[in-house]
């Protein structure tokens, strides 16, 4: 596993105090635990792209737990993406290719507009995000996540890969009797971990606060987000989350039992069999082609077959049996759907991840998203999965001409991206950089159900749908899932 972080309180004293930043030879580079980078200055703002945040796990390493980067001598460039873990592309606005795909995928890159004034004693809050894609695509490089408008409004903005599909979690049983953990699938959620544990150690260099920062992602994202929440691994390496149409609960988690059958009719599909150390030896001998084309095979075409799983390590219990028990780590939330997502996928689950966390007097915020474009096309497909990305990012105009475009989305953008900014720097979404300027965003409890409406009007609403998501939540409880 990656190195231990450094203690909190001296990693923040070394903030405040300018020691870190003291060392800095120019606003374009940053050295860090293991080398110095060289940034690129994109209009006032600097990235950092392609840091690898841990070894390549290739080989030996496929299938294990990151292990640490390698350091490097001189200075490495750092305005270029790194490779994008292995996947094939489902999506057409997901193009992994430009970079290259490979399974030394472990990337991560870096916004700020801090390293100009290198004798500022305050660190900015930190932005973390996880991409979606079903687990078994997308990349942390996409331009729809640039960080620099958000980097421009005062956050420090971090992407990242994390492996993907059958190399980021396959649960085969001969990969746990290897596991002094006794445990297996959870890669990519390691991954995840790993990278928040290179932000504890590094992020003060770029300007960035280790003791403020926020996850935050969709889809694939949230429910990685949701798994965190629910993972000791993750405990104090965040310290809010946000989730975007996705929390792991109602969904997005395997058991223990149907992730094994997964894992036993993918090695049965590559003519390898049994338990034993030698199934490991052979699946790991596979080209990575040959572990791509075998997962495609799993399930309905564009279907992910792998996902993180409850392995009794990473996720010792499922999301919701974790966030009723309160062993979870608390922090405060922001939980939304897109208004046309599915009231039985992501709607009444997001509502019951919202329910959970305020019974435990967690500050949480609810949002629906509801921005549609203008023409008869988007009329007819509506808030659709995925579409607030663009507006989370600042971006005032999405990035694909099918979106379509309405009067309001350049305030839409400003709205959310400065909702965001807040919640990372103070736990409130109501505080700068969106006090007596944007409608105040209620706090959410069972009671009142309260949300904000971001769309042609940002307003607080209580939810229209609580008779649909009660019936929903009768349901779920028939079926022996947890619901407060």
């Amino acid at each position: 596993m990656i190195r231990p972080a450094l203690r909190p309180a001296l990693l923040a004293s070394m903030v405040f105090s300018g020691v870190l930043g003291a060392h800095r030879a120019s606003p374009t580079r940053v050295t860090i635990d293991t080398g110095t980078l060289e940034g690129l200055d994109t209009a006032g703002v600097m990235v950092f792209r392609g840091i690898p945040y841990a070894a390549p796990p290739v080989g030996e390493l496929r299938w294990r737990p990151p292990q640490a980067a390698k350091p490097w001598t001189g200075v490495r460039p750092a305005s270029q993406l790194g490779h994008n873990c292995i996947q094939h592309q489902p999506y057409g606005d997901i193009d992994p290719f430009a970079a290259g795909i490979s399974e030394d995928c472990l990337y991560l890159n870096v916004w700020t507009n801090a390293l100009a004034n290198p004798g500022s004693r305050a660190g900015l809050p930190v932005l973390v995000w996880i991409h979606g894609g079903g687990f078994f695509a997308g990349f942390g490089g996409e331009e729809r996540h640039n960080g620099a408008p958000l980097a421009k409004k005062g956050a420090v903005v971090v992407t990242l890969n994390y492996r993907l599909g059958a190399f980021g979690f396959l649960a085969h049983p001969s990969l746990a009797s290897e596991s002094p953990h006794r445990a297996a699938g959870n890669y990519g959620l390691l991954d995840q971990i790993a990278a928040l544990q290179w932000v504890k150690r590094n992020i003060a260099r770029f300007g960035g606060d280790p003791l403020r920062v926020t996850i935050f992602g969709e889809s694939a994202g949230g429910f990685s987000v949701g798994s965190l929440i629910a993972s000791p691994l993750a405990k104090g390496l965040f310290q809010r989350a946000i989730l975007e149409s996705g929390t792991g609960v109602g969904g997005g988690i395997s058991s223990r039992n149907d992730a094994q059958a997964v894992a036993l009719r993918f090695a049965d599909s590559l003519h390898v069999y049994g338990v034993g150390p030698d199934a490991v030896a052979h699946l790991r001998a596979l080209s990575p082609d040959t572990i791509l084309a075998a997962s495609l095979h799993l399930g309905p075409p564009g279907s992910p077959a792998f996902y993180p799983v409850v392995d009794g390590w990473v996720l010792p219990h499922a999301v919701d049996s974790t966030l009723a028990t309160g062993a979870a780590n608390l922090v405060p939330v922001i939980a939304g759907t897109n208004r046309d997502e599915g009231d039985e996928w992501m709607g009444a689950p997001t509502r019951t991840f919202a329910r959970f966390m305020s019974a435990r007097g967690v500050p949480t915020y609810v949002y629906m998203f509801s921005r549609v474009g203008d023409d008869s096309a988007n009329r007819a497909r509506g808030a659709y999965h995925s579409a607030e990305i663009t507006f989370v990012f600042g971006r005032p105009h999405p990035l694909q001409p099918s979106a379509g475009s309405t009067s309001y989305d350049s305030t839409l953008a400003g709205a959310m991206s400065d909702y965001w900014v807040a919640f990372a720097t103070s736990g409130d979404p109501n505080g700068a950089p969106t006090a007596g300027k944007l409608p105040r965003w209620p706090r959410y409890t069972a009671a009142n159900d309260a949300l904000l409406e971001i769309g042609p009007e940002i307003a607080p609403r209580m939810l229209v749908k609580r008779a649909v998501y009660d019936s929903l939540d009768a349901v779920a409880r028939s079926r022996g899932r947890l619901r407060p």
